[in-house]
């Protein structure tokens, strides 16, 4: 049974990349910039069943401005032909439910059978998108997904990873799923998929034809202020011999009000 199949990427910060916090109200973030991980297991994931269904067609949609192409070149270059890039930088500073809505809207006119997300982003971990987007679409939608698959009927079998155990779920077409790790190992790009990216001409739908509820009006939720981490308090090391050291570890503690 050939699939029409829509996956959600998103742009995020390296794990690795500096983050200082400049002012209350500026975030400076080194330009080190990837793919979402989940994103990507959920791009594997939708490789897999196009290969396992003959004719079936994949398309990778992000919101948002230039850092947006950036997670759609990752998509070509894993082996999705068909990308598409919704909005520009006005979205940068987008709520869940607005960056929802432009997905959702595209994604009428689209009218997949199965969408793919990741199961949260790599770098607030709000986990919302993808359920307001299902909820937007008034498809069934099923978190931290491990395995999926289709039948010739219009079926899905589909394993959701739940405190240690993995439940089973049936159901019918359309649905969106969020992938959790196990579902699908990324595979590196060969060179030549990741020249063939950086040459891609990604196609741009702006929010003036999306027309999605809410676009263009105030984003609900607002940033209020950015703060840093709170400063680690000075270790002691406490370099008595034992028993010593267990003994002046107590008074220490004691002296701290702890014990």
């Amino acid at each position: 049974m050939p699939l029409k199949i829509a996956v959600l990427v998103k742009q995020v910060p390296d794990h690795e990349a500096r983050v200082e916090v400049r002012a209350e109200q500026q975030l400076d973030v080194e330009n080190r910039f990837v793919c979402s991980f989940f994103d990507e297991i959920a791009m594997e994931a939708a490789l897999a069943l196009q290969q396992a269904h003959a004719g079936s067609e994949v398309v990778a949609l992000a919101a948002g401005g230039r850092r947006a192409t950036d997670a759609l070149r990752r998509a070509i270059a894993m082996g999705i032909d068909k990308v598409e890039q919704l909005g520009d930088e006005t979205l940068e500073a987008a709520d869940s439910l607005l960056v929802a809505q432009v997905l959702a809207a595209r994604l009428k006119v689209l009218a997949p059978d199965l969408i793919l997300a990741g199961k949260q982003a790599g770098h607030d971990d709000q986990a919302a998108v993808g359920p307001m987007v299902a909820q937007l679409l008034g498809v069934a939608h099923a978190s931290a997904v491990v395995s999926i698959a289709v039948d010739d009927a219009g079926g899905v079998t589909l394993g959701r990873k739940v405190e240690g155990e993995v439940w089973t779920l049936k159901g019918p077409l359309p649905v969106l799923v969020t992938a959790e790790k196990g579902l699908a190992e990324p595979h590196v790009p060969v060179v030549t998929r990741v020249m063939k990216a950086m040459k891609a001409k990604i196609e741009t739908i702006p929010l003036g034809q999306l027309s999605p509820d809410g676009a263009g009006a105030a984003t609900r939720v607002k940033r209020l202020r950015y703060l840093p981490p709170p400063t680690r308090p000075p270790v002691t090391m406490i370099t008595n011999d034992f028993p010593e050291n267990v003994a002046e570890l107590v008074r220490r503690l004691q002296g701290s009000g702890v014990l």
